[in-house]
């Protein structure tokens, strides 16, 4: 479905540029790349609002590993490939889930779809870090349902996935991801198929896992925001509608 609806982007006759594709996305990963084949790394982007962090603003992506995909392929071809391959990776990770939960395959398969083509998803074809935290979604809350119940090997791989997601930089969607893991983790102590001594005790090394992992991101950004010199008031000066007119 995904080569059918972007057959001329899959094959490089077209690229992605609309909105902050094109004024934001495709810009920094340009400048992104113009480093790796430098051997710089990005610590300071000077070509954008009179120069501005780039590794501690953490949507860069400039530590998140499959990024070495369209650094080392060309450009806009390769990032274009790497947006649709993580759209592909989250409807697969929802397959998985889902037949788990479900042990239908058909239904699975429908929302590995649904997942993929609808119009959040979709429209975050405009931000690859988000297709990032999309695309790793449904594995962090595979793995750690599964650490949560059986431990072992699967704390290691829900702490890896987990990292993955952190890496593309989309707070947001990490915390969305966490909010349905904690229902599920309610639901297991609710009907009592873990003890919650034992879920705490699998939790607590998949959190120092995943801080550990992320270290070398998390510092730069910590201290972007500790040096941070945007005002209160800037989210009721840029949009239409201030909080309160909700």
């Amino acid at each position: 479905f995904l080569a059918i609806a972007f057959p001329k982007v899959i094959f490089g006759l077209h690229t992605l540029f609309y909105r902050d594709f094109g004024v934001l996305a495709y810009p920094s990963i340009f400048y992104h790349h113009q480093s790796f084949w430098h051997g710089e790394l990005p610590l300071w982007n000077p070509l954008s609002n009179c120069g501005a962090p780039f590794l501690a603003q953490w949507g860069t992506m400039v530590l998140y590993p499959f990024s070495l995909f369209y650094l080392l392929l060309p450009l806009p071809w390769s990032v274009n490939f790497f947006c649709l391959a993580h759209l592909f990776w989250a409807g697969l990770g929802m397959y998985f889930l889902a037949a788990r939960w479900t042990e239908n395959r058909f239904a699975a398969s429908l929302a590995g779809i649904a997942f993929v083509f609808n119009g959040v998803t979709l429209s975050c074809l405009l931000w690859p870090n988000y297709l990032v935290a999309l695309g790793w979604m449904p594995w962090v809350i595979l793995w750690a349902e599964r650490a949560a119940r059986d431990g072992g090997r699967s704390t290691v791989a829900a702490a890896l996935v987990a990292t993955m997601q952190m890496l593309s930089g989309v707070p947001e969607i990490v915390l969305l991801t966490w909010l349905v893991i904690a229902c599920l983790w309610i639901e297991t102590v609710a009907r009592k198929s873990v003890p919650s001594g034992r879920l705490i005790a699998r939790t607590v090394p998949i959190i120092v896992l995943v801080s550990g992992l992320m270290t070398a991101q998390l510092l730069p950004f910590l201290d972007l925001l500790a040096h941070s010199q945007r005002g209160l008031g800037f989210a009721t000066s840029k949009w239409a509608m201030p909080l309160w007119g909700w």
